[in-house]
């Protein structure tokens, strides 16, 4: 007797499986001892997905009191932190803040203005400060966060001293403004040894597409003027210009002049790059900003879709990543949105190389290269925004301007 093939399931009710499992393991992974409370891949990007996935799932069970108390270890865990958006402290306050604002714990804004405090004088005094200028790890996110507090009523103080320093880590010539990444940052990197004299990085995670997307993202929601932030996005814009390869399939590289193109991901190529320019065109009220990052968002369509550079679903450079990021940045394009369907038929399946097969085995849970990515990938497909807005850090074009200012 022959048995019948199992039917697979369809793509509804997959995702559903796959955030309902997501959850469970998450849940599990913080009620435990933490060795990683960060954003990017630890504690604070796992408790935002639970409260996003816990929302999107019907009849799913948040354990609100464990939320409490984990917003606790979130606040008590930042004074051992070094700064940074993804790894460090500025991270862990921006989820303990969110967390705290959706459940209405009434725990974090105390800890958040004597953090400001802090922050502001590491700026002013350059101090304890990290040496990048990246969205990552640099002084980028520190003025993502700071333009977060600013947003909801904090002194912007903190800001305008983060944009200093970026301004003061320019290079600038007669194509521009660039950030040059050293020898030594990069060293026993694949780009270190393809550029072993330093290079200008071209990608949002740690080159010039993310301080494009920190500088439009920071004017777009200013509440007080800042002299030299908008000469500065507009002298980035001009060495971006200079550095696009036109007529290509792919409009930049790696670095600039790379002749060759990056892979279509949020933190190199194309994608990300769309994003950066979406905030751009946010800041300076400039309509043509959004059609250059309209014609990046669909040259990717003449790109076969096999060779757009996918490696893994995760979102920071793969297939998950894609569709959520063309979802927020292609509006209701009808070819964007079957790309997006395309990008997630590339990991939302029961074969053994998709991410339920991988979550029967020793699963990275992380947000940026992890499970818990691409389970809020799923939760999204319908296009409704959630209550918390867990994204920020990675500036989705307009999304991250999307969440309400709520007074501190």
């Amino acid at each position: 007797m022959t048995l019948p093939m199992p039917m697979p399931r369809p793509p509804q009710a997959l995702r559903q499986h796959l955030m309902r499992s997501v959850l469970a393991r998450l849940a599990a992974s913080v009620a435990g001892a933490w060795d990683n409370p960060s954003y990017a891949s630890g504690a604070a990007g796992h408790l935002l997905a639970m409260a996003v996935l816990a929302e999107r799932c019907p009849d799913a069970r948040l354990d609100v009191a464990l939320m409490e108390d984990c917003v606790q270890r979130l606040l008590g865990a930042i004074p051992q932190l070094e700064h940074g958006l993804y790894q460090g402290a500025e991270g862990v306050m921006y989820a303990a803040l969110e967390l705290d604002r959706h459940f209405g714990f009434g725990l974090a804004q105390d800890a958040a203005c004597d953090f400001d405090d802090y922050l502001h004088d590491c700026l002013r005094h350059e101090r304890d400060l990290p040496y990048r200028f990246d969205l990552i790890s640099g002084i980028s996110g520190l003025a993502v966060y700071a333009g977060y507090r600013a947003r909801q009523g904090a002194d912007p103080a903190a800001l305008h001293a983060a944009l200093d320093r970026l301004g003061a880590m320019a290079s600038r010539d007669e194509r521009g403004a660039s950030w040059f990444t050293p020898p030594a940052w990069v060293h026993g990197l694949p780009m270190g040894q393809a550029y072993p004299l330093g290079c200008v990085d071209m990608g949002v995670a740690h080159g010039q597409a993310g301080v494009l997307a920190t500088l439009g993202y920071a004017l777009a929601g200013m509440p007080a003027p800042h002299a030299g932030a908008r000469a500065l996005l507009t002298e980035a814009l001009a060495f971006l210009r200079h550095h696009e390869h036109t007529g290509q399939k792919s409009h930049f590289g790696v670095v600039a002049g790379d002749a060759d193109g990056a892979r279509c991901a949020w933190c190199y190529g194309d994608l990300g790059m769309a994003g950066a320019l979406r905030l751009a065109a946010a800041a300076l009220a400039a309509p043509a900003l959004d059609d250059w990052a309209d014609r990046l968002l669909h040259s990717m369509r003449r790109r076969p879709l096999g060779e757009l550079g996918f490696v893994d679903p995760w979102l920071c450079h793969g297939s998950a990543g894609a569709g959520w990021l063309l979802r927020q940045l292609g509006g209701d394009s009808a070819d964007l949105a079957d790309m997006a369907a395309a990008c997630d038929a590339l990991h939302l399946h029961e074969g053994a190389g998709g991410v339920v097969a991988r979550l029967e085995q020793a699963p990275q849970l992380s947000l940026l290269e992890g499970m818990a990515g691409v389970a809020l990938a799923c939760a999204h497909v319908d296009g409704r925004p959630p209550a918390l807005h867990w994204s920020l850090p990675l500036l989705a074009g307009r999304n991250a301007l999307a969440p309400p200012i709520h007074p501190r």
